[in-house]
């Protein structure tokens, strides 16, 4: 797999799996929490407070079909480690709010 393609990958989840459950919740008038799953280049990139809302939905409040797995989690708090402003206070309260290994059976 390239760099290319790993980095724009959601943690293994299938894109058409989220645009599904995102579309079926809008259809039944709702607004999940949790539904998007991000790519490794978002965690490795985006802003501190817009993964922190991103990360702590899919991690704490996603569907059932979205339910991060330990090695899901493992990565992106990998990632997380070796973004260059790993050590600032926001990005330690993510690492820190991460679910526990086992929590998903995984």
């Amino acid at each position: 797999m390239s760099d290319k393609v790993e980095s724009n990958d959601h943690f293994g989840v299938p894109e058409q799996l989220i645009i599904d459950l995102i579309k079926g919740n809008a259809r039944a008038g709702l607004m999940q929490d949790g539904c998007y799953v991000p790519t490794r280049h978002e965690v490795a990139t985006q802003k501190p407070f817009w993964l922190t809302l991103i990360l702590l939905g899919w991690w704490w409040e996603s569907p059932a079909e979205l339910v991060p797995t330990d090695e899901q989690v493992a990565e992106v708090i990998a990632i997380l480690r070796s973004r260059p402003d790993a050590g600032s206070w926001t990005i330690q309260q993510l690492i820190a709010q991460a679910p526990p290994p086992g929590r998903s059976n995984s």
